[in-house]
């Protein structure tokens, strides 16, 4: 992976005593990520912080902040764990969370090609599962797509699931001025973001990642995103006024009855969509039938990366004096 040469003055770096810093393993709009070392333990850990650019922005340490407040108020084995959390010499906060060997559902999607509808219920299953404790617990996590939702075998061949990055998401509690400062930006994935998003409200809820949901069950099921266009405000304009298609015209993976579950998912009208989390998985139960059959078989095509480290081993001496 190629990613940019931002911070690379931490590689090799002790944070705050407890963690060395190894290569950058990925970059987004506005965070950087990088692998690390636990001293204390020897484990391999991920290191989650601010691009330089955007240290000083005060709303986005809000967010570096609200990442590790959703993981230790939501208990979910679905949710990744922090483990820790600190601040940089620029004084912009990073977050140390589990590293995860996992196998993202957009890289088996571009690995495999499009699941049946059995396989893409028993992920979003697991997926509705994550989201109601979050839902509950008054977020909204506003950038649900494929690249975030992590697949990965359990100790019994059984499918785990996590839902990665926390970022963007809203709060119940967050004050009104953040609020204020929100209206007129859309958050989360122009692709997968739901008409109230697109048109800049920051007064969602649950349904906006149920839509998020039905975007990435449908691109899952049929390998095409719902919509499209030829720039991303372009994209925003057809989220906001049109229709989903019909998913059963384009794969013969879509039955009637799951073409049903998605229109109601990617209805533009919040009030039309399924009310919560949990109605989804209901909705999806005709689908679970043989949901471990179906799990396991999943589970088994999945590719997992090596236990490989960028972080040269930590002489038991060094670990001490740390």
């Amino acid at each position: 992976m190629s990613v940019s040469p931002e911070r690379s003055e931490l590689r090799g770096r002790i944070l705050d005593g407890r963690y060395r810093v190894g290569n950058a393993i990925g970059i987004g709009g506005t965070g950087i990520v990088f692998e690390a070392e636990r001293l204390a333990t020897l484990e391999r850990v991920v290191v989650k912080m601010l691009r330089p650019a955007y240290a000083g922005n005060p709303d986005l340490n809000a967010r570096v902040r609200r990442e590790v407040e959703v993981a230790r108020r939501v208990f979910h084995p679905g949710i990744v764990p922090v483990i820790d959390h600190g601040f940089l010499d620029d004084e912009s906060p990073y977050v140390v969370l589990k590293y995860m060997r996992s196998e993202s559902l957009a890289t088996y999607l571009r690995r495999l090609g499009p699941l049946n509808a059995r396989q893409v219920s028993v992920v979003m299953a697991r997926l509705a599962s994550i989201l109601h404790s979050v839902h509950r617990h008054g977020y909204v996590h506003r950038d649900i797509k494929p690249e975030h939702i992590l697949m990965n075998r359990g100790a019994y061949g059984e499918l785990d699931v996590h839902l990665l990055d926390f970022g963007v998401c809203a709060a119940e509690t967050a004050p009104a001025d953040e609020r204020s400062r929100e209206r007129g930006r859309v958050y989360g994935t122009p692709s997968y973001a739901s008409p109230e998003q697109a048109s800049g409200n920051p007064y969602v809820d649950a349904r906006a990642d149920l839509f998020g949901v039905g975007i990435t069950m449908f691109e899952a099921l049929t390998g095409r995103l719902p919509f499209t266009g030829t720039d991303v405000n372009a994209v925003l304009r057809r989220i906001i006024r049109e229709d989903a298609p019909r998913a059963s015209l384009l794969s013969p993976n879509v039955c009637p009855e799951m073409d049903g579950v998605l229109s109601r998912l990617l209805s533009r009208n919040p009030a039309a969509r399924h009310p919560s989390a949990r109605a989804l998985m209901r909705a999806l139960e005709p689908w679970l039938q043989e949901r471990v059959r179906t799990e396991r078989a999943l589970a088994e095509t999945l590719h997992v990366e090596a236990e490989t480290s960028s972080i040269r081993p930590t002489a038991q001496h060094e670990m001490v004096a740390a």
